[in-house]
């Protein structure tokens, strides 16, 4: 059932915890750990652009999006993506 992966039990987090920690997550069904990971990735670019924001208070929406992705996917890609667009930093 829940396999113990050393370096990716927290120095904090007892053995029994763990196993409790994954036995939870091995009962939750596919959708479920999908929307659980989808709102993972939707709280962590919020916070990315919140960062952007804070550090970039002029930057409009569009900024910030070409700021994230540069920070996401690097300059190349970017560059390719939005030809005519500047690159902004994150």
């Amino acid at each position: 059932m829940a396999s113990r992966n050393p370096s990716a039990i927290p120095a904090d987090t007892t053995n029994e915890v763990w196993r409790l920690q994954m036995a939870a997550i091995a009962a939750r069904s596919g959708d479920e750990r999908l929307a659980e990971w989808v709102e993972l990735n939707r709280a962590a670019a919020q916070m990315e652009a919140d960062g952007i924001r804070q550090r970039h208070p002029d930057y409009d929406d569009r900024q910030v999006l070409l700021a994230s992705a540069r920070l996401r996917y690097g300059d190349e890609l970017v560059r390719a993506a939005w030809p005519n667009d500047a690159l902004y930093d994150p």
